[in-house]
């Protein structure tokens, strides 16, 4: 009784080869059987979901930075300003909160080397933040 899951293995190919070549397009459809059943499970990305590289918080311009989905241009005038991050934490002295930080994470990376750099050069570091009580 070996045979009905090699029966099985070659039925539900089948169906996944004859699924596959009435759901793809002839152009982008793979000839391979192999490659045509990894392309039909989606273990491929579409094109248009391909990975973009991370942009450096520390050496990005401000267009590159406003071209961060949530960004806008006063933001990324913030982040330059409040220049060198040795986190991505440390965007909080941009005035970005915590929450929105965490959104960014996957889309922005902080490049230690430069960090380094710009603490040793003498950049001032960032004056701690003091609550001031209301004047009266």
């Amino acid at each position: 009784m070996k045979l009905f899951p090699i029966a099985a293995a070659l039925l539900v190919l089948s169906l996944v080869l004859g699924l596959g070549s009435t759901l793809a397009v002839a152009a982008e459809r793979p000839s391979n059987p192999a490659q045509l059943l990894v392309w039909f499970l989606s273990f491929n990305k579409p094109r248009d979901q391909v990975e973009r590289p991370k942009i450096d918080v520390n050496s990005a311009t401000a267009e590159t930075l406003t071209a961060v989905p949530g960004l806008d241009r006063r933001q990324a005038l913030r982040i330059i300003a409040n220049r060198p991050y040795a986190t991505l934490q440390d965007l909080v002295r941009a005035g970005l909160s915590a929450r929105f930080i965490e959104r960014l994470t996957g889309l922005l990376t902080v490049d230690p080397r430069i960090a380094e750099r710009g603490l040793a050069s003498g950049s001032p570091a960032p004056p701690p933040t003091q609550v001031t009580a209301p004047a009266r």
